[in-house]
């Protein structure tokens, strides 16, 4: 058996969080189809540059930042360390997510609904760490009585591909509706979650302490980490899985956009709603028991000591079970939910103060609404927007919101049209620039495409 070693992987590659509120809804990209199926498109067809309509970038922790421990500040290292574990939460968590955008393209049928497809590849990863573990690690079990518990112990990393076709339809005046559906193939999966069970110390009778792993109940699920030492895993290998050699998967996206009023729009989508069927090179571990042991009883046999030490192995073994389980299962994907509202004025007037377009706005403001919903780990975000115009050419969208990881963050999204030549930048966490040590998340996104409007 060999471990599938992919860090060589992730170091060529761009990692970021799911939350992409800078380009949710931003209405001049056609990513805004992958957060939304419902968004309203202006265009008549697009085609993103392969392997360069979408490159992202994100990273982030919630305990603590690089800052916080290693700054120069004349402060005692062990001291930071020590202040960083007392002010950690009870559930603190660690998310990236990366996607390499391969092929995108969009156009419009002759009744005006406007079908698009492609295909992504994705590495999402997220883990949470509760206190309880953190105190264990950094202060050992000096706490007598106390339980350690791994109940909030989880955590999921994947590598897969996904191939994807949408339709949106434009309902009446006020309302467009669209869906996605998904075909996932996955490279490799591991996952824990739902385990149970703690370790505490108490005052034992014929020693001094009595170690106590109760309850314990741990799974560990995990597809394509362990492979056999005929299979070779190098790029053809990964490639070959991406290309729906892997598991594979269904799922489906939802969304809509809704006028109320003429300067006012409501959106919402649900994505990922789907799962991964595992069933090639499964190899699960489970640990199962409950052991109590009152110190180490040094009375063993001088002449034969290797009998003792069989012994206590033996009875840790009939009393803490590991079971390699090699059984195919199912994992859903974390579900993503979308919603906005804003409010668009300032139209655009000549010269001589005629009205352009009726149906263009320069201006809008709104709230944006975001929720990931995950076995492992749900969290919200809440994101007030500004976006603007600036000439035919230019548009503009500033962000603040407020995540796990910050109540200070500021986006900016920039997008230029220039013929049929787009191209956009998004950045996030801009207040972190000046110290990028301190900051507990880091964004980017940019991308290439082609874009054809509807002649005037």
């Amino acid at each position: 058996m060999r471990k599938l070693v992919i860090v060589s992987f992730l170091v060529c590659t761009l990692s970021y969080a799911q939350n992409k509120q800078v380009l949710y809804d931003f209405s001049s990209l056609p990513q805004t189809l992958l957060l939304n199926p419902g968004a309203e498109v202006n265009h008549k067809i697009h085609v993103g540059m392969p392997l360069f309509s979408q490159l992202s970038f994100q990273a982030g922790f919630t305990g603590f930042s690089v800052y916080d421990i290693f700054a120069d500040d004349g402060i005692d290292i062990n001291d930071k360390i020590r202040n960083a574990v007392n002010n950690y939460g009870t559930s603190e968590f660690m998310a990236l997510n990366q996607q390499l955008e391969v092929l995108n393209v969009g156009f419009r049928l002759k009744n005006n609904s406007f079908l698009s497809f492609g295909y992504y590849q994705e590495f999402d990863f997220i883990a949470k760490f509760p206190r309880d573990i953190v105190d264990l690690f950094y202060e050992g079990n000096t706490d007598i009585n106390r339980n350690y518990s791994i109940n909030k112990l989880a955590a999921r990393a994947e590598l897969f591909a996904v191939l994807h076709v949408g339709l949106s339809k434009k309902i009446n005046k006020k309302l467009q509706v669209g869906g996605r559906v998904k075909l996932y193939s996955s490279v490799f999966n591991a996952n824990s979650r739902l385990n149970t069970g703690s370790f505490f110390t108490g005052v034992g009778t014929d020693n001094i302490y009595t170690q106590h792993l109760d309850n314990v109940d741990f799974m560990m699920q995990t597809s394509g980490v362990f492979l056999d030492d005929e299979e070779d895993v190098d790029g053809k290998y990964v490639k070959d899985k991406l290309l729906f050699g892997g598991n594979l998967g269904l799922g489906f996206d939802v969304g809509f956009t809704y006028h109320p009023k003429k300067q006012w729009i409501v959106t919402g989508s649900i994505l990922d709603v789907g799962f991964v069927n595992y069933s090639k090179n499964v190899e699960s571990y489970r640990v199962k028991g409950d052991y109590d042991i009152e110190g180490f009883q040094l009375n063993f046999d001088p002449d034969n000591p290797q009998n003792y030490w069989n012994d206590l192995k033996d009875e840790f073994d009939d009393s803490i079970v590991l079971d390699t389980l090699y059984k195919s299962y199912i994992a859903l994907r974390p579900i993503k939910l979308n919603g906005s509202i804003s409010y668009s004025y300032g139209q655009k007037y000549d010269d001589c103060r005629f009205l352009i377009d009726p149906n263009t706005y320069l201006n809008k403001v709104g709230f944006q609404f975001y929720s990931n919903v995950s076995a492992v780990h749900s969290y919200m975000a809440a994101t007030l927007f500004y976006e603007r115009r600036l000439g035919k050419h230019l548009q503009t969208k500033i962000t603040y919101t407020a995540d796990p990881y910050s109540f200070s963050n500021i986006g900016v999204g920039l997008s230029t049209q220039l013929g049929i030549f787009n191209t956009y930048f998004v950045a996030d966490n801009l207040l972190s620039l000046n110290n990028l040590y301190d900051a507990k998340s880091a964004s980017f996104q940019l991308g290439i495409n082609f874009i054809i409007k509807h002649k005037n």
